[in-house]
């Protein structure tokens, strides 16, 4: 991936706490901006949406047909010898 440095001014105090929360997940400062500004576009971005919907859709489960009730009895489905 091609990279390109970018200036940024920022408050002291908002790069002193992004300091620590870089030190406390050990990374580097410009790693952890950089993940931060990843993080916040994959959530504006179609990915995050259709992340959630197939997140829900896990929850919801499939339908197969057995309305809840398995035909058969957990002895009948596991045979013990």
């Amino acid at each position: 991936m091609k990279k390109r440095n970018l200036t940024v001014s920022l408050p002291y105090v908002l790069v002193c706490k992004a300091k620590e929360m870089a030190v406390r997940e050990d990374r580097s400062l410009n790693d952890y901006v950089r993940k931060a500004i990843e993080e916040k576009i994959d959530r504006s971005s179609g990915y995050a949406r259709a992340r959630e919907r197939q997140l829900a859709c896990l929850k919801k489960g499939l339908a197969l047909g057995t309305k809840g009730r398995s035909p058969l009895a957990r002895d009948d489905l596991h045979e013990r010898k």
